[in-house]
């Protein structure tokens, strides 16, 4: 999901608490398997399986107003904070999940934000790195197969 005009409000500890918190509503409204997130200064990347009748559009939906109302409440934005529009993939296999796990991670990488994957502190690569998916080393080259992947 992208920061209305690129603004990049999703900046700071506070902040991406915030977003978290959100994402945690939705999901108590909204049951999904959360794989992987990735937040950065405009925009953000999740990686989740929406629950059985779950509808996507509604779990975003309510997402994008929780985010809202805890900025609101902790004076951290006003409105108008994101697209209208966001892009969604159904994965299609293991190989389809592991490209796209690799490139939530390594995002931070690939906008400037960071030189290594494993030191920005908004992801949830520290968690798949304590299960041993990911070497400690992992995240400062780009991984082969993330190659041609875009924003949308």
């Amino acid at each position: 999901m992208v920061a209305q005009g690129r603004c990049p409000w999703m900046s700071g500890p506070a902040v991406c608490r915030e977003i978290l918190a959100a994402l945690r509503a939705a999901r108590a409204l909204h049951p999904f398997s959360h794989h992987a997130y990735v937040l950065l200064p405009d925009h953000l990347h999740l990686l989740l399986s929406p629950h059985h009748g779950v509808c996507i559009s509604d779990l975003v939906g309510c997402f994008k107003r929780a985010a809202q109302a805890g900025m609101h409440r902790a004076g951290l934005a006003s409105s108008g904070l994101w697209q209208p529009r966001y892009y969604d993939h159904i994965v299609r296999d293991r190989e389809d999940f592991s490209r796209h796990l690799d490139y939530v991670h390594f995002n931070p990488v690939k906008h400037g934000l960071s030189t290594h994957a494993a030191s920005w502190p908004w992801s949830s690569l520290a968690a798949w790195q304590a299960r041993g998916v990911y070497p400690p080393t992992w995240g400062a080259i780009p991984p082969e197969h993330i190659h041609g992947m875009s924003e949308s």
